[in-house]
């Protein structure tokens, strides 16, 4: 069992030009800071505050900056197909550093080195982009010259079309279809050739007389033509080596670029941090406008909350980095704190000016909701996926996540008893936990040790069944088979749950008595455990047979009397606390109280017939599991090929494992909390919360303008 860890609360007077490096400090600290209740009704207009990241600068301006830097980073990543969560980290002294005046000066900042990067980087991808498409137009042109010179062509040949034209054309070969049929319906007499080169394109060139220039250009216009071709042919015919040094200098430049892209990728650990900086930036506008700032002068005043064993270091960092401009006033939460919450004031430290004093009427001595710190065990810590599903453990209660490890893996293991499964849900733990050691931040890591503790406790109830993969002649059952000793099996489970219940409201009254409520918790959980205990003393030694339990001869005499004793004694000891001055009962009136208990009385015995009847399921899943496993090894005696029966008792035993290992957790989770968390648990708490600044890649300093 853990108490959360004891709080103190720091009020907090800072001067407004102080804010952003006070954000720096925040983190640092892991400070709670709880939102100063205020309405815009309570500030003039004229001297609400205005927002301290922003302050003289267009949001609308900086929201875009934010948007556009978060676009280049996913851009970055995207192009070159990198996962950021896997960027290596850097050693510590080369991780990306940033100075900033101001947050907004970061955002600032962050945006003027990205946009050129990324600027460049788009660069050398579009003028690679560009220049693959003018190779493969010279590549292509290259081939209709090649194609051309198969017709001797010559500078002077080209020079003799005096009156005619050569034009050289290439298109798909159904545009070039279809540009026939329109040549032929025309009639214009022309000499034309082509070459089908490939599925996409086809050559031609055509010798027509001048007059007709429009005529075959408005016929062509789908078509491209291929101009000053005549560069490429001499007195000899086909010069060829311009065009592929040509195609030689663009491929280097591809090569090139290609190299600058190279350097770019190198700066993934940049990005990354850039990314990461963002991501901080982010976080400390969120924590800013958990500071309100009061409508007096340019004070800044706030709640925070900080474990008490840290108060002292916490407030003198926080006095020795901001000196005359800040005041803190400690204070340690010793009540529970839904009610008048006392402090005990440590000290006033920091500025002694008037202007950081707080209001009038600002007190805190009213119900504060105390955050929750509470470090379970890393034994325990995997239950805790389990109890917050619950809730959040309230600052005045106990975490029962160390008694939950216990209790619900044996209830699990007495509903899910197998020494072979329970060693196969082992197994799939521990897998889990190897496969995520480098994140143990993941909420899988806590599950596969989760899995781990189920399938100890599955074989413990093997062990007492007597099962291995449902075959009960190798092991001989510590307890009973569920199969054979039902009764027994039945009252093993009432017990379990009579020992359950009793558990619980045991913790209540822990829960009262570390709330200075001594006298409630012997007056109703004491009284309740009383009658559970005195009821089930009762069933079991002398069932329903009425007669004994009204009988003086019994042993002991009136066995009766061992539940109605508790029960009178629940029904007045409140009125008498009322009566002899308890204090946090004095709002209370005797009749109410009176009234209040005949009713709690009535509602007790009923839950406990129904909570401890609930309990019978244990025993329902115990035999449901075993009868599964009972019609597998019967199903198995059907087959003699060896393939068969593995395959069967394989595939059996992992239907079993799923459906029955879904039915016990759920149902041992339904008795957690529903038959015990309801004895003690509120569960209504809220967590301590800190913003967490990650410095894997990069590190923010606050430096003075």
């Amino acid at each position: 069992m853990l108490r959360p860890e004891k709080m103190s609360l720091l009020e907090i007077s800072i001067h407004k030009s102080r804010i952003p490096a006070f954000l720096i400090e925040v983190p640092k600290h892991k400070i709670h800071i709880k939102l100063f209740e205020e309405t815009e009704k309570k500030t003039p207009h004229h001297l609400r505050r205005g927002h301290f990241l922003t302050e003289s600068t267009d949001l609308d301006e900086i929201n875009q900056k934010i948007t556009e830097i978060e676009d280049n980073i996913i851009y970055y990543f995207q192009n070159f197909q990198l996962e950021p969560d896997k960027i290596e980290k850097p050693d510590k002294d080369l991780r990306h550093k940033v100075v900033i005046s101001s947050m907004i000066g970061g955002i600032n900042q962050l945006h003027e080195q990205i946009t050129p990067e990324i600027r460049h980087l788009k660069g050398f991808l579009k003028d690679i982009e560009e220049t693959k498409k003018e190779i493969k137009k010279n590549k292509l042109l290259k081939e209709i010259l090649l194609w051309l010179s198969d017709y001797d062509i010559t500078s002077i040949s080209l020079g003799w079309f005096d009156q005619m034209e050569f034009r050289v054309f290439y298109s798909s070969p159904s545009e070039f279809t279809d540009l026939e049929v329109v040549l032929e319906h025309e009639e214009v007499p022309l000499i034309i050739e082509f070459k089908e080169f490939n599925e996409n394109f086809t050559f031609f060139f055509t010798i027509f007389h001048h007059s007709y220039h429009k005529k075959i250009s408005e016929v062509c216009r789908s078509a491209k033509e291929i101009t000053n071709f005549e560069v490429y042919f001499n007195e000899s015919g086909l010069n060829i080596i311009l065009l592929d040094e040509i195609i030689k200098f663009l491929i280097e430049r591809i090569d090139k670029n290609q190299g600058l892209i190279e350097k770019e990728k190198n700066k993934a650990q940049k990005f990354r941090a850039y990314m990461e900086l963002l991501q901080s930036f982010r976080k400390y506008e969120i924590l800013e406008k958990q500071c309100r700032e009061t409508y007096r002068g340019d004070i800044v005043r706030l709640k925070a909350f900080v474990p008490a064993s840290n108060q002292d270091e916490i407030t003198e960092d926080l006095i020795e980095r901001f000196q005359g401009n800040i005041r803190i006033i400690s204070h340690t939460i010793e009540d529970q704190p839904n009610e008048k919450s006392k402090f005990e004031v440590k000290r006033i430290q920091g500025t002694e000016s008037e202007e950081y004093d707080i209001e009038d009427g600002e007190d805190i001595e009213t119900a504060l909701v105390v955050p929750s710190l509470v470090k379970p065990n890393k034994i325990f810590k995997p239950f805790t996926l389990l109890t917050r599903l619950y809730g959040i453990t309230n600052y005045s209660e106990l975490d029962p996540t160390p008694i939950v490890a216990i209790t619900y893996s044996l209830l699990f293991g007495l509903m899910f008893g197998d020494i072979g499964q329970g060693l196969v849900l082992f197994l799939l733990g521990l897998f889990m936990v190897i496969i995520n050691l480098r994140d143990k931040k993941n909420s899988m890591y806590d599950a596969g040790f989760l899995l781990m503790w189920l399938g100890l406790a599955a074989g413990f109830g093997g062990l007492m069944y007597g099962s291995f993969f449902g075959y009960e002649e190798l092991f001989h059952p510590l307890f009973v088979n569920p199969m054979h000793e039902v009764t027994t099996i039945l009252k093993m489970s009432i017990f379990v749950g009579v020992v359950h219940i009793c558990i619980g409201w045991f913790l209540a009254m822990l829960n009262y008595i570390h709330n200075k409520k001594v006298f409630l918790a012997f007056a109703d959980p004491f009284m309740k455990i009383l009658m559970l205990i005195g009821g089930a003393f009762v069933i079991f030694n002398f069932s329903f047979d009425i007669d004994k339990w009204l009988s003086p001869d019994s042993s002991p005499p009136y066995p009766i009397l061992l539940t109605v004793i508790p029960a009178i004694f629940l029904l007045v000891s409140k009125p008498i606390g009322k009566i002899f001055g308890v204090k946090y009962l004095k709002h209370e009136s005797v009749g109410g109280l009176l009234g209040e208990q005949a009713v709690d009385v009535g509602e007790t015995f009923l839950s406990i017939l129904s909570n401890v009847a609930s309990y019978s399921r244990v025993l329902a899943l115990a035999m449901a599991h075993m009868g599964l496993m009972l019609v597998i090894m019967e199903i198995v005696k059907m087959f003699n090929s060896v393939i068969a029966v593995v395959l069967i008792v394989v595939l059996g035993n992992l239907f079993v494992i799923v459906l029955e290992g879904i039915l016990a957790a759920i149902h041992a989770l339904r008795l957690t909390f529903y038959e015990f968390f309801g004895k003690f648990y509120s569960a209504n708490g809220i967590p301590y919360e800190y913003t967490e600044i990650s410095s894997k890649y990069s590190v923010i300093e606050f430096g003075e303008k």
